[in-house]
């Protein structure tokens, strides 16, 4: 029906674009080509081919309690697809105190369980909107294949065990995105609720076809793992350097949070996704502006709100060391041959971001476009809703 009704609006000469809902992009969407989009993707940017805005970060008071409206975009180009595409996300972030030394940032749209994040494509020919996509599946999706990326060129040929700490989907993708890049036959589990660890076992353990164990304390996940993900909600360090092993891959969805300082000071090489090194030498804010502006870390924050408000947001925790700039080489020189991505068995490797979300979403995106499109998915609606006369 729906190939008929596009062929029908060709023959009219109507325009349509895309609504593509998180199933569509699920039954189109792999890891495997997900993880070569973005390396891809990467190629165009240090080509000078595509270009990306990192992310930046809106709050303001919501009139509730511990919480706040946090809006979040990030925006990319991609040559080879012709395709400029924005992120958004709309929440309602708050803050809670799960034991006396750990904090969870979570969120909602509307109500909890409900979430809102927007993947908004146009054509670099002529600008037009092609598709407005659900983040969801794709957002966790290109985390994961990221990591994989550089796990592809920093993990250990040989990687067989993988420590996670989180069981959400987040460390799903990842686990998947290992899986795809390195021979993983045993993977380690650590949750501080213990039905979801169970619940992430059992799933995992059919989706990837190995071994997946639920462990009762972080350090049992850790210890002895050739791959380390930290995938948490966690604003303070959930792992401790003591607990990775040489020649272990580490990394994390929330830059250096989810780090102490010793592992920090363990890690032996941060890979950058930038051109250039990207520095994590993050400047500490002080102030009543602490709480919101480290929750967005790197990236650019516009804050409102009075002092009794901003004072009610939980600061995040970063590790206080500092991270020596002949630490952090970039992955561009990796794929130039100037640098090799591991240098012996021994060296504990991680990955500093890069703030490349745009390159991401504007890669992966693209080719989900393409993908539905070619298999008739997605709801089709009028591009003219969309466009005006009057000049903007």
């Amino acid at each position: 029906m729906v190939l008929s009704i596009r062929s029908t609006s060709a023959k009219r000469g109507k325009k349509i674009m895309l609504l593509i809902s998180n199933e569509a992009v699920q039954q189109v969407l792999t890891m495997e080509a997900s993880i070569e989009a973005i390396e891809d993707g990467l190629k165009e940017y240090y080509r000078g081919d595509a270009t990306c805005r990192p992310r930046s970060d809106l709050w303001a008071p919501c009139g509730q309690p511990n919480s706040y409206f946090h809006w979040g975009s990030m925006e990319g180009t991609n040559r080879r697809q012709m395709v400029f595409c924005i992120r958004i996300k709309s929440d309602i972030a708050y803050w809670e105190k799960v034991s006396e030394d750990v904090w969870t940032h979570e969120y909602y749209c509307q109500k909890p369980g409900k979430f809102c994040g927007l993947i908004m494509m146009f054509s670099l020919e002529n600008g037009e909107p092609l598709a407005i996509m659900n983040d969801g599946w794709l957002q966790h999706i290109r985390s994961g294949a990221t990591i994989g990326l550089g796990a592809k060129f920093l993990a250990l040929p040989e990687a067989q065990t993988l420590g996670m700490l989180g069981s959400g989907w987040m460390a799903r993708t990842h686990a998947m995105a290992i899986a795809a890049v390195r021979p993983i036959k045993e993977v380690r589990v650590f949750s501080p609720t213990k039905g979801h660890r169970v619940a992430y076992a059992e799933e995992m353990s059919r989706a990837l076809q190995v071994h997946v164990n639920p462990v009762e304390h972080p350090g049992e996940a850790v210890r002895n793992s050739d791959v380390v993900c930290c995938c948490t909600d966690s604003i303070v360090p959930v792992l401790k350097g003591e607990w990775v092993k040489e020649g272990a891959f580490v990394s994390s969805v929330k830059d250096t949070i989810e780090l102490d300082d010793s592992t920090v000071e363990r890690i032996a090489g941060f890979l950058s996704f930038t051109p250039e090194p990207l520095s994590l030498n993050l400047k500490q804010d002080s102030g009543v502006e602490a709480g919101p502006r480290s929750h967005s870390g790197k990236y650019h924050a516009y804050i409102a709100g009075r002092p009794e408000e901003l004072a009610q947001i939980p600061p995040a925790r970063r590790a206080t060391k500092k991270i020596p700039p002949e630490k952090i080489f970039t992955l561009k020189d990796v794929l130039n041959g100037k640098r090799p991505g591991r240098r012996n068995d021994r060296e504990i490797l991680s990955i500093s971001g890069g703030a490349i979300q745009g390159i991401q979403f504007a890669s992966v995106g693209g080719m989900v476009y393409q993908l539905v499109k070619e298999k008739g998915l997605g709801k089709e609606i009028p591009t003219d809703w969309f466009l005006e006369t009057i000049r903007n």
